[in-house]
C-alpha cells in the first residue's frame, strides 16, 4: 500500500462514525440476532421468554453504544457486560425468584449456579420448559453476549466486523441443536416438497442477512474511500446512474432467487429429516431405576401390618372427573414380573423412559377435561408418585419443594412418574391434568391391525389359550369382556399364604369371608397354575354358571396380569397399572374399595388392566377377583396352586439380576432398621455454600487465567535457553508492561525508536543493553542477563508506582500485550502526565545498572 493510499484509507476512516453507518450495522447484527430468537422460541414456548431475550438485546445494545461513546477498552466492555448479567440475571431470567426478597437472593445464587449448569439440565429436560426454574440462563447469556460483542465488532472494526456474523450464528444454533429432534411439518409447493420448512427457512434468512450485511459493508467502504479520495485530489469519480443501480440489484435479488429456487429441491430430495440428530438425541434423558423392584411384586405388602389402616396419603380437592390415581403403568412383561421399562429396549426405547420434565406442559386440549387435585403424603414413602391422566403442571410445596422438584421425572408414554427422592410425612403437591371425560366400554373395543399384542406368544402360558378356546366367546372386544368377567367370577380373593393374625385385617372387612391361602408373584408358572386350575374345575363338571366353577385363588396381582395375558392372547395391546380408585365407578361389590372422603390407605390399593383399541385410547378394566363364593371342598384339597413358587419371606429382599435392564422399574425395599440422622440442614447450607464458590469461581476464573497466562510468559523468558534470549525476553517483558498500563504498542518500531518515542530514560537504557546482547561481537553472560532483569523489575515497579490502583489492577488483567502479540494495531494515543516527572529517577536508575552490566562484560 503507497503512502497515498495509506492517507486515503485513514481518511476515510472518518466515514465509519455517523448515524447511518450506526442504525444500517445495528439492523443487520439484530436482525441476525432476531433470527436466533426465532429458532430457540421452540425450546421454552412462553410469552416470558420474549421478555428475556427481548431485554438482553436491550441492555447488550446500551452497553456496546456506550463503549462506543466513551471508547472503551475490551476489558472494561467486558466488566460491564459481567456486571449487567449478574445485575440483571435474576429479573430477567429466574422470574420464579420475584415472589419476594428472599426468594430474589436465593435466585441470584441459583443465577451463579445455572451459569455453569443449566446447560446440560437444558438437554436433558422435557421441552418447552417454558419459565422452569434457571432454563432461561442460558438464552439470556448467549444474546446478551453475542449483541454485546457483534455490535461492538460491527461499530468499531473496520477488519474484525467479519466475526459479527459467526457470533450471530452461534445463538441461532443454539435454538436448532437444543431443541427438539422432531423437525416442522413439510410442506408442498407445487411440485416440490419441503421438508423441515421452519428450519429451512430460519437458515436461508440467516443466510441473507449475512450475505447483504458482507455486502453492505464492502459497498460502504468502498464509497467512503472514493469520497475521500475525491476530498483529497478533487478528481471526481464516474457516478453509476439510477437505471444502472436498479439493474445491479435486479441482478443480485435474481442470483439470490436462483440459488434459493435450486437449493431448496436439492435440500430436499437429499435429506428427508422426519427428524434430526441434537444434543438431547446423544443424550439419554431417562432416569435409571435399577434399584427398585417392580411395585406390583410388593403388592401384597400393603395387605398386612400397619400399613393395612395407614393413610398413605391425603386428596383434597379432586375434580369430579378424577375418579383413579395412578401409581406406576407396567408395560412390559418378561415371563418373571411386569416391568416399567422393555428389558430388551432398555434405556434406548425412549417410549418407556423416565425424563426430567418442567413442572407446567404443553398438553393437547383433545387429551381430556382439566382435573386437578393436591396430594398430601402420610405413611407413603415410595417412589412411584400417585398421578392421573395426562400430567400438564405439577407443583411442590414445603421445605423440600426443590429438591423434589429436582428429582420428579416423567413417562410422557406412559403418564406415569416417579419421585427419586421419596415422599415423606408431610410433602405435598398439587397438579393439573387432562382425563378423558368418558372411556369407550370394552365391549366396543376392536383390536389394531395385525391382530398382536404387545406381549410375545413365548410368555402365554398353554392353559390359558386352551382355557380361551373351551369359553368358546369371539376375539373381539365383547369377547375378551366376557373372558375377564368370567375369570374374575371363578376367581376368588386372598391376599396371604397363611390366614392373617391381626383383629383387624383384609379377611375381616370382607363379609361372610371363608379363608383361601394363596402364593404370591406374577410368573409364567403362576398364571399357568391359575388356568389350569379354571380349566380342570371346567372339564370336570357338566355345570356352566360361574358359581360352580370358583377354582383359581388370587389377588389383583395375578388376575390383572391374567387379564393382561388375555388380551394379548386376543391381539389387544395391554399393560397392568397399581393405583387407587378415588369413587366407586359402578356397584360392583369385587372390586376393592374406593379412598374414603379423598384419604388412601393401603386397603385401598388396588390392581387393573388397560386395554388399547385399533384408535389408540387405552380402556382401564377392573380385575379383582370375587369373595363371596367360596371353593367347593373338593378345590381346596387341591391347594391351589399344585405347581408351587418361591415364595419371599416378608423381611426378604428381592435382588436384581445383574444383566437387568438399568430402567427396569424395579422398586427397592428399605432396609434401614434405625432411623437415620437428619442432616438435610447440613447438606443444604453446604450446598448453599457451594453454587455461591462455584458462582464466584466462574466470574474469578478468567482474571485468574489472564494473571496466570502472563505469569507463565514472565517464567519462560527468565529461563530463555542463552543469556541473550533472556536479556531479548526481558526487554519484550518490559515492553509488554508497558502496553499493558496504557502505552501504545511498538509496532514495527525498533528498540531504540520505541524508547525514544516514549521519552524515558530508563527505556532507552534498556533498548542500548537489548541491542547490545543480541546484535554484539561479544556474547552476554548470565550475570548480565541478571542483571538486566533487574533493571527491568525495576522500570515495571516504576510504571506500577506512576498510577492508581484500580490503573494497577486493569493493567495486571489488560489483554492488550496479548494483542500485540498476534499483531494487533492500537492508536497511538500516549499519557505522560506523571512519566515526565520522574526522568531522573529512571535516568539514575538506569545509568547505575548500566555500569554493572558493562563492567561484568569487560
Amino acid at each position: 500500500m503507497t503512502r497515498q493510499s495509506r492517507a486515503v484509507h485513514r481518511g476515510a476512516g472518518g466515514e465509519f462514525r455517523g448515524v447511518v453507518f450506526t442504525v444500517m450495522n445495528a439492523a443487520f447484527v439484530l436482525g441476525m440476532i432476531g433470527v436466533g430468537i426465532w429458532a430457540a422460541f421452540p425450546i421454552y414456548q412462553d410469552a416470558f421468554y420474549l421478555i428475556t431475550v427481548g431485554g438482553a438485546v436491550v441492555v447488550g445494545t446500551a452497553v456496546a453504544a456506550v463503549g462506543l461513546s466513551r471508547s472503551w477498552s475490551w476489558f472494561t466492555l467486558l466488566m460491564v457486560t459481567v456486571g449487567s448479567y449478574l445485575v440483571l440475571g435474576v429479573p430477567l431470567a429466574v422470574p420464579t425468584a420475584l415472589t419476594s426478597v428472599p426468594a430474589f437472593g436465593s435466585g441470584f445464587l441459583k443465577l451463579l449456579g445455572a451459569t455453569a449448569l443449566s446447560w446440560k439440565e437444558l438437554v436433558t429436560i422435557s421441552i418447552p420448559v417454558g419459565t422452569y426454574q434457571t432454563m432461561l440462563v442460558p438464552a439470556f447469556i448467549l444474546v446478551l453476549a453475542v449483541t454485546t460483542a457483534a455490535l461492538s465488532l460491527a461499530w468499531r472494526s473496520r477488519s474484525l466486523y467479519l466475526l459479527a456474523i459467526p457470533l450471530t450464528f452461534i445463538f441461532q444454533l443454539f435454538g436448532l441443536t437444543f431443541g427438539s429432534s422432531r423437525t416442522s411439518v413439510p410442506i408442498q409447493l407445487g411440485p416440490v416438497n419441503i421438508p423441515a420448512p421452519r428450519e429451512s427457512l430460519i437458515g436461508l434468512v440467516a443466510l441473507l442477512l449475512a450475505i447483504g450485511f458482507l455486502v453492505w459493508r464492502s459497498h460502504y467502504a468502498r464509497t467512503a474511500a472514493l469520497r475521500h479520495a475525491t476530498r483529497a485530489t478533487g478528481v471526481r469519480h464516474a457516478t453509476v446512474g439510477s437505471f444502472e443501480r436498479v439493474k445491479r440489484g435486479a441482478l443480485v435479488a435474481g442470483t439470490l432467487l436462483l440459488a434459493t429456487v435450486i437449493a431448496l429441491p436439492l435440500a430436499a430430495s437429499a435429506v428427508r429429516p422426519a427428524e434430526r440428530d441434537v444434543l438431547r438425541t446423544s443424550i439419554d434423558p431417562s432416569v435409571t431405576i435399577r434399584e427398585y423392584v417392580s411395585p406390583l411384586s410388593q403388592y401384597r405388602s400393603y395387605f398386612v401390618g400397619d400399613l393395612y389402616d395407614s393413610t398413605l396419603f391425603t386428596v383434597t380437592k379432586p375434580s369430579s372427573t378424577l375418579t383413579r390415581l395412578r401409581l406406576a403403568v407396567l408395560s412390559n412383561y418378561d415371563g418373571q414380573i411386569f416391568r416399567v421399562i422393555d428389558p430388551v429396549g432398555g434405556t434406548t426405547d425412549q417410549s418407556t423412559a423416565f425424563a426430567r420434565v418442567p413442572n407446567v406442559r404443553d398438553v393437547d386440549s383433545s387429551a381430556g377435561d382439566v382435573a386437578s387435585a393436591t396430594i398430601t403424603a402420610g405413611q407413603y414413602s415410595g417412589v412411584w408418585l400417585p398421578l392421573a391422566g395426562s400430567l400438564a403442571r405439577i407443583d411442590f410445596t414445603g421445605p423440600r419443594r426443590e429438591a423434589l422438584t429436582n428429582a420428579f421425572y416423567y413417562s410422557d408414554n406412559t403418564d406415569a412418574g416417579v419421585e427419586l427422592r421419596s415422599l415423606r410425612a408431610g410433602d405435598s403437591y398439587r397438579f393439573d391434568t387432562r382425563v378423558a371425560a368418558t372411556e369407550p366400554a370394552l365391549s366396543t373395543v376392536t383390536p389394531p391391525a395385525g391382530g398382536t399384542g404387545v406381549i410375545g406368544e413365548s410368555l402365554i402360558p398353554e392353559s390359558l389359550v386352551n382355557w380361551v378356546r373351551a369359553q368358546r366367546v369371539g376375539s373381539d372386544g365383547a369377547g375378551l369382556a366376557e373372558l375377564i368377567t368370567r375369570l374374575r367370577e371363578r376367581g376368588f380373593l386372598s391376599h396371604a399364604l397363611d390366614a392373617p393374625a391381626e383383629t383387624a385385617s383384609w379377611a375381616d372387612d370382607l363379609s361372610d369371608y371363608s379363608f383361601a391361602p394363596s402364593l404370591s408373584g406374577h410368573s409364567i408358572d403362576r398364571i399357568d397354575s391359575i388356568f389350569t386350575a379354571l380349566l380342570e374345575k371346567q372339564n370336570s363338571t357338566t355345570a356352566t354358571d360361574n358359581k360352580s366353577l370358583v377354582a383359581a385363588v388370587g389377588d389383583d396381582e395375578q388376575f390383572a396380569v391374567a387379564a393382561a395375558l388375555l388380551a394379548a392372547q386376543l391381539g389387544f395391546p395391554a399393560r397392568v397399572v397399581l393405583g387407587f380408585t378415588l369413587v366407586a365407578t359402578n356397584a360392583d361389590a369385587q372390586s376393592i374399595p374406593a379412598c374414603s372422603d379423598g384419604v388412601c390407605a393401603g386397603k385401598n390399593l388396588t390392581a387393573w388392566v388397560e386395554v388399547a383399541g385399533s384408535d389408540g385410547s387405552w380402556t382401564s378394566v377392573d380385575v379383582t377377583p370375587q369373595h363371596e363364593n367360596p371353593l367347593a371342598p373338593s378345590d381346596n384339597q387341591l391347594r391351589d396352586p399344585k405347581i408351587a413358587s418361591q415364595v419371599l419371606p416378608d423381611e426378604a429382599t428381592e435382588q436384581a439380576p445383574p444383566e437387568a435392564n438399568p430402567t427396569s422399574g424395579e422398586e427397592k425395599k428399605n432396609d434401614d432398621r434405625t432411623e437415620a440422622v437428619d442432616v438435610g440442614w447440613l447438606l443444604d447450607i453446604l450446598k448453599i455454600a457451594g453454587i455461591a464458590l462455584l458462582g464466584i469461581l466462574i466470574v474469578v476464573a478468567p482474571f485468574l487465567a489472564i494473571w496466570g497466562a502472563k505469569a507463565q510468559r514472565r517464567r519462560e523468558r527468565k529461563r530463555g535457553h542463552s543469556a541473550a534470549a533472556r536479556i531479548a525476553g526481558g526487554w519484550e517483558e518490559y515492553v509488554d508492561s508497558a502496553v499493558d498500563h496504557g502505552q501504545p504498542a511498538p509496532g514495527s518500531l525498533t528498540r531504540i525508536e520505541f524508547a525514544t518515542q516514549h521519552g524515558s530514560a530508563g527505556s532507552s537504557l534498556l533498548a542500548t543493553l537489548a541491542d547490545e546482547a543480541v546484535f554484539g561481537p561479544v556474547p552476554p553472560q548470565q550475570a548480565d542477563s541478571d542483571s538486566f532483569w533487574k533493571l527491568v523489575e525495576s522500570e515495571r515497579a516504576l510504571l506500577a508506582s506512576e498510577t492508581t490502583q484500580r490503573r494497577r489492577l486493569k493493567a495486571a488483567l489488560s489483554l492488550r500485550s496479548f494483542a500485540r502479540a498476534l499483531g494487533a494495531q492500537h492508536s497511538n494515543k500516549f499519557i505522560y502526565g506523571k512519566f515526565g516527572a520522574r526522568l531522573t529517577r529512571r535516568a539514575e536508575l538506569g545509568n547505575g545498572g548500566a555500569t554493572d552490566i558493562r563492567r561484568s562484560r569487560g
